[in-house]
C-alpha cells in the first residue's frame, strides 16, 4: 500500500503544494528511467565499442546525470521541509500570541454579563455581549486546534501517560452537550460492559477525542436521530465506538479523512462549523497512546468512529497477585 502512495504523483503534488514534475516521486522515477536508458546505451557501447574512453565518458554521464537528478530531489525536499519548519514555526507563535487577547475577550465579556445580571439593560445590548463571548469562545478553541497541529507537526505534542477511568469522561462528555441533545431531540445511547478496566494514557487529550467524535455525530445527525456509543474490552485495549445515522462520508473520500483540513463535500448542505482539525488530532493523539483509531460510514447511512487505547498495566498486575 505504502509503494502505491508513493507512486500516486497526483496525491503528493497537492499534499507538498507543488507542481507535478517537481514532486519526489516524479524525479525519481526519471532518475530511474534514465539510469536505465544509459546503462542500456553503455551496454550497447560497450559491445560494439573497444573503446575504452568511450566506455568511461558514457559512465561519467550516467555518474553526472544521477547527480544531478539526485540534487534536484534533496534540494526539493530540503526546501519542502524548511517550509513547512517556518510554517509550524509561526502558527505556533501567532496561536499563542491570539490567546492572551482573546482570553482577555472573554472574561471582559462574561464580567459584563455577570455585571449587568443585576441591572437593566436592553435586550438588544445584552444579546451583543452574549454573541461576543460565543464568537470569542469559538475563536479560543480555534486557536488551540492550530497549536495543538502546529506541536504535533513539531513533535512537541506532551501526552501524559496514567490510569484513566474512561467511562467517566464518556459520561461526563455525554452531560456537557445534554442541552443541545434535547433541544435536538437526539437520542444518546451509552452501553457498556461491566467492569470496564482502567486504561492508560492521557486523560484531558482522551476527552478532547472523546468530545470531537461525540460533537461530529450531533452536528452531522439531522433532529430526532440517534446516536449509540460502546465501550468494550477486547485483548489488552478498550474499544471506543461511536455509531449515528447521520449524513456520512461519501465513499470516494474515506481516505482523506483524518487529513488536516478536511471536510466532506456532502456536509456543506448542513451549514455545520468546523475547521477539519479534530480527527486529524485525535488520530495523533491516540496514536500516540499506542492505540488505533478507525471508521466505517455509508454516504446518506450514518458514520461509526471507533478508537482503541491499551488497558493499564496495574490491572493486569492486581489480577496476576489475585490469580496467585
Amino acid at each position: 500500500m505504502w509503494f502505491i502512495n508513493d507512486l500516486n504523483l497526483k496525491k503528493q503534488a497537492r499534499d507538498l503544494g507543488v507542481k507535478f514534475w517537481q514532486t519526489p516521486g516524479f524525479l525519481f522515477i526519471i532518475l530511474g528511467f534514465l539510469t536505465i536508458v544509459i546503462m542500456s546505451a553503455t551496454y550497447y557501447i560497450s559491445r560494439n565499442y573497444d573503446s575504452p574512453e568511450m566506455l568511461i565518458t558514457v559512465e561519467s554521464l550516467v555518474v553526472v546525470l544521477i547527480l544531478v537528478v539526485g540534487n534536484s530531489v534533496i534540494s526539493l525536499v530540503e526546501q519542502i521541509i524548511k517550509l513547512n519548519r517556518m510554517k509550524s514555526e509561526f502558527v505556533s507563535v501567532a496561536s499563542h500570541q491570539l490567546r492572551t487577547p482573546l482570553s482577555a475577550i472573554r472574561w471582559e465579556a462574561e464580567l459584563l454579563l455577570s455585571k449587568f445580571r443585576k441591572e437593566k439593560i436592553g435586550s438588544k445590548q445584552r444579546q451583543s455581549i452574549e454573541n461576543i463571548n460565543i464568537l470569542s469562545g469559538k475563536m479560543t478553541r480555534l486557536v488551540n486546534d492550530l497549536l495543538d497541529v502546529a506541536r504535533i507537526d513539531q513533535g512537541w505534542l506532551i501526552i501524559k501517560k496514567m490510569p484513566v477511568n474512561i467511562v467517566a469522561i464518556v459520561e461526563e462528555s455525554i452531560a456537557g452537550i445534554n442541552a443541545i441533545i434535547r433541544i435536538r431531540h437526539i437520542e444518546v445511547i451509552f452501553k457498556n460492559e461491566k467492569k470496564i478496566p482502567l486504561v492508560f494514557g492521557d486523560p484531558e487529550k482522551l476527552r478532547m477525542v472523546i468530545e470531537n467524535l461525540l460533537n461530529n455525530s450531533i452536528k452531522y445527525t439531522a433532529n430526532h436521530g440517534k446516536i449509540e456509543i460502546k465501550l468494550v474490552k477486547k485483548s489488552d485495549f478498550v474499544i471506543f465506538s461511536i455509531k449515528d445515522n447521520g449524513v456520512g462520508i461519501p465513499a470516494e473520500q474515506h481516505s482523506r479523512v483524518f487529513d488536516k483540513f478536511f471536510r466532506s463535500d456532502n456536509v456543506v448542505k448542513y451549514q455545520t462549523e468546523g475547521t477539519g482539525l479534530g480527527l486529524y488530532i485525535a488520530k495523533n493523539i491516540i496514536e500516540q497512546l499506542t492505540g488505533k483509531i478507525w471508521f466505517d460510514s455509508v454516504e446518506g447511512l450514518g458514520s461509526i468512529f471507533s478508537f482503541s487505547v491499551p488497558v493499564n498495566r496495574k490491572n493486569k498486575q492486581k489480577k496476576c497477585l489475585a490469580d496467585f
